[in-house]
């Protein structure tokens, strides 16, 4: 198995990855690791290469960006089973062992881990928990819509080059594997934790990153929204798309009722109006005025709702193909 690890983290981390990848009980010396240093100069390469002696080979990509060091790094790779990790993962030690295991059936082209709900904000981990029910009933209709970018085995031949500039590689490649005639299958049992904790306001950042990624994969490859070309025709269009239009949705039905009331009374419109605005203000201005009791509340409310309000920021970048999703978002 050749096990590629992109990353632009230092040397401290990348060693700590590694070794936690070596602690697992599948066996060392069936284990290739190719760490590609993504936006790295040729003395940091050296220097590393150096520390890690014969644990990992060295690489780093042409071109900046994680889809280009991925290219990297199975271009470097020698072997049929590709295993793709990140550097601030860890794994239980038989993680790996269950991902081989389930890739013994030929009918699975790729199985990804399960990410652990451990995010420490109570809303969000229930939001986490939620998705992966929703990911084990689309596995077992056909496959998972997106495999954990930081923790998935796929078979090699399945692998197809990743675009420069793309966003979404997880999404590339679960829909590489699909098209390709094999399903893609989560592993419950196979579990990696997180250890970072992370600000609402980075989950928002990351939120929108994905959603735009999303968004940018179905400009460039349009194929994915015809039902002959993409056998999870149905589960991508519920998950990935009838989401991001939620707040359309919600705010043309607003404008339904609001008309139809107003048609029938003008003067209970506005009123009705009025009162779904104030409520709409109350969760911002009880957040900083309120006494900590009810500002507590108030702020996961608030956060909630810029969460579904999110997608029309990403369908902005969209319909602008502004996808430099590092630049601070307003």
């Amino acid at each position: 198995m050749s096990v590629v690890l992109a990353t632009r983290e230092p040397t401290p981390k990348i060693l700590a990855r590694l070794a936690d990848l070596l602690a697992s009980d599948y066996p060392k010396d069936r284990l290739e690791i190719i760490v590609v240093l993504d936006g790295a100069h040729g003395d940091r390469l050296e220097e590393l290469q150096q520390t890690l002696g014969e644990t990992a080979h060295v690489r780093t990509p042409s071109t900046p960006g994680k889809a280009a060091a991925l290219n990297t790094g199975v271009e470097a790779a020698r072997f049929d089973l590709l295993l793709f990790v990140d550097t601030a993962q860890t794994f239980a030690p038989d993680v790996i062992g269950k991902l081989v295991r389930r890739l013994s059936n030929p009918v699975w082209g790729a199985a990804t881990a399960t990410l652990a709900p451990n995010s420490g904000d109570p809303l969000m981990d229930r939001y986490w928990q939620r998705e992966l029910n929703i990911r084990l009933g689309q596995m077992q209709d056909h496959s998972v819509i997106c495999v954990t970018g930081c923790a998935y085995l796929m078979q090699r031949r399945f692998w197809s080059p990743m675009p420069a500039g793309l966003i979404c590689d997880d999404l590339w490649s679960t829909y590489s594997v699909v098209v390709g005639g094999a399903r893609v299958a989560l592993v419950p049992e196979a579990q990696v934790v997180d250890p970072r904790r992370f600000t609402r306001e980075q989950e928002f950042s990351r939120r929108l990153r994905t959603t735009t990624g999303m968004l940018q994969f179905i400009r460039w490859f349009p194929a994915v929204l015809r039902p002959a070309k993409n056998p999870m025709f149905w589960h991508f269009t519920l998950h990935k798309l009838i989401r991001p239009a939620t707040p359309i949705l919600l705010a043309l039905a607003a404008i339904c009722v609001l008309a139809a009331v107003a048609l029938y009374d003008l003067r209970a419109g506005l009123i009705l109006l009025l009162l779904g605005a104030v409520l709409s203000l109350l969760p911002w201005l009880m957040s900083r005025v309120a006494p900590p009791p009810i500002a507590r509340p108030s702020a996961t409310i608030l956060f909630a709702q810029r969460l579904l309000l999110m997608p029309l920021s990403a369908i902005g970048r969209a319909l602008r193909s502004d996808w430099d999703i590092w630049r601070p978002h307003n």
